[in-house]
């Protein structure tokens, strides 16, 4: 065994020998572990390169996947409703002075929106309770604002002093303007001092009333001068004019006026009776010392001594209880009784007498009104 392998080896000893004398010189016998170092680095990149490359691709397919979530954005919020707050010309103070004084609205006559003839007299009252701290003096007014005067005055005193918790009913007398329409006037309270107040919510009180639109009839009869007229007192004694009242010598006194028809037509039927008033004398205050004023249906003829009416007066086919409201341009409708009465006297003549409730106050001071009437008839025709 030991010889063979002694052949062998020198066998290959041989052969390498004669190689060399051939063969040019062989290259130089590489680093093997600079070698392996550089394959482990060029391994390293590229595993990093295909893993950032990977990580790249499923970045790209989630986000591809995945629904972004919306950016909320607030929408605008809309401006809540202006409210506009009417101003009160004269607001209700505040404070001290608001507690001192204050009315309370206790309640009133004609109510908005009273339909009323057009001339037709009226009576707005307010009652009004003190329900502030200070009393109300007889220096106090209750003054007109604005709006439509109706005829009134522009001011009223008080009657008296109202202390608080008491009330007062403010009375003024108003007129129904001739021209249909609506109306409203305002009124308020004033102090002595200037202050305008009234209500815990207004300083303002009103009256507002609407004149009715009249059709015209067929036709209308104007009679601008009675047949006759004049004034009759408890004595005896007459006058030229229409005169009621009592005189300074306390002795009553009785109106009287009569309208002759015969120019109506036979055939007419009596829709509406007018009395409008071209003037007026006032002497005292017959309506607030006498009471109202009735005008009665009166056949008296010619008027002498005994047509003085002796009885208690009853059935007023008109009555009137200020002195606003016979002043001139104003105008009373006719009760039902009224018409029926005219209609009935077609043809002829018509007398009325005008007295006051009470003959006399006993004063020694006159109190009387003089007056002339205008009778309107309306009418129509077949």
């Amino acid at each position: 065994m030991k010889k063979k392998l002694s052949l062998y080896l020198l066998f290959l000893a041989l052969l390498l020998w004669g190689s060399g004398c051939a063969i040019e010189p062989a290259e130089p016998t590489p680093n093997i572990a600079g070698t392996a170092a550089a394959m482990a680095e060029t391994i390293v990149v590229e595993q990093l390169t295909q893993v950032a490359e990977t990580n790249l691709t499923l970045t790209a397919d989630a986000a591809a996947q995945i629904t972004p979530t919306p950016t909320y954005t607030p929408s605008a919020t809309p401006a809540p409703p202006v409210t506009v707050n009417l101003p009160t010309p004269f607001p209700a103070g505040s404070g001290d002075e608001s507690a001192c004084l204050q009315a309370h609205l206790v309640s009133e006559t004609i109510p908005d929106g009273t339909v009323m003839e057009p001339g037709e007299t009226f009576n707005k009252e307010w009652v009004l309770k003190n329900v502030g701290s200070c009393p109300w003096t007889s220096g106090f007014q209750f003054i007109f604002n604005h709006g439509d005067l109706l005829g009134a005055d522009s001011q009223y005193a008080l009657p008296g002093s109202v202390q608080p918790g008491e009330a007062v009913t403010i009375s003024v007398p108003m007129i129904a303007p001739a021209v249909p329409g609506d109306y409203l006037g305002f009124w308020t309270m004033l102090s002595p001092d200037g202050q305008r107040f009234g209500t815990s919510t207004s300083s303002l009180f009103w009256v507002q009333i609407t004149v009715k639109d009249i059709l015209p009839p067929d036709t209308t009869f104007d009679l601008w001068y009675p047949t006759s007229e004049g004034g009759l007192n408890a004595l005896g004694q007459m006058d030229s004019n229409l005169v009621a009242g009592d005189g300074n010598d306390n002795q009553p006194w009785q109106g009287f006026v009569a309208y002759n028809l015969v120019d109506l037509p036979s055939n007419a039927t009596i829709t509406k009776v007018v009395l409008v008033f071209e003037g007026s004398n006032v002497t005292g205050t017959p309506f607030t010392d006498l009471g109202c004023l009735g005008v009665y249906r009166y056949n008296f003829g010619a008027l002498d001594a005994s047509d003085y009416y002796t009885d208690t007066p009853g059935g007023a086919l008109w009555s009137f209880c200020a002195a606003n409201e016979i002043t001139a341009g104003a105008a009373r409708v006719g009760s039902d009784a009224a018409l029926y009465e005219i209609q009935n006297s077609i043809g002829g003549v018509i007398q009325f007498r005008f007295q006051f409730n009470n003959t006399t106050d006993n004063d020694n001071s006159a109190d009387s009104i003089s007056l002339f009437p205008v009778l309107r008839i309306e009418y129509t025709t077949p």
